[in-house]
């Protein structure tokens, strides 16, 4: 009867440690699957994230602080692999998927407009039309942007290799998911 009880209690001391441990894992996954940003995107490793009042201060500024803009949440992350291979998002996120197709129209509509970058140009990548703009080198030579669901996407790839930027493009369309 005595050794009855001990292995009782050793299988729920084992069973209590493997519940504990299991309840950890799940808790640290979850937060790091906050970012919506995967740690690799094509050769390049996330260097930096941010998300809430930082982000959102910063997307907002993009758009002039203008008041027409209303965004629910941001998030920023840049991204590096060699000094000629980097970028850059910045997302914004509206209530509705069609605040952010109307978004997304006003910013095609203006970014030319600013002389910091030239027309735009729709190229259609995944299904998704996306749009193209070059910039002044203090900008970033290389812009993508589209909408996505509820979200509205700005990339900035710093690489002379179209082929390469918009492979890169193309795997971020497949990997952000909300």
């Amino acid at each position: 009867m005595k050794k009855n009880k001990s292995e009782l209690y050793l299988a729920i001391f084992i069973i209590a440690v493997i519940a504990v441990t299991a309840a950890a894992y799940l808790l640290t996954q979850e937060k790091s699957s906050t970012s919506m940003f995967p740690d690799k995107l094509g050769d390049m490793s996330l260097a930096l994230y941010r998300d809430g009042d930082a982000a959102m201060t910063e997307v907002r500024g993009l758009h002039g602080n203008n008041p027409g803009v209303v965004i629910e949440n941001a998030y920023i992350a840049n991204y590096r692999s060699t000094p000629a291979s980097k970028s850059k998002f910045w997302v914004s996120e509206s209530k509705t998927k069609e605040e952010a197709a109307s978004l997304l129209e006003t910013m095609n509509s203006r970014v030319g407009k600013t002389g910091m970058f030239s027309e735009s140009t729709p190229l259609n990548i995944e299904g998704i039309t996306v749009y193209f703009v070059s910039g002044k080198p203090e900008l970033g030579l290389y812009h993508y942007f589209y909408a996505k669901d509820k979200r509205v996407f700005w990339i900035q790839v710093d690489n002379p290799d179209e082929s390469y930027r918009l492979n890169f493009v193309r795997e971020a369309i497949i990997l952000l998911q909300l």
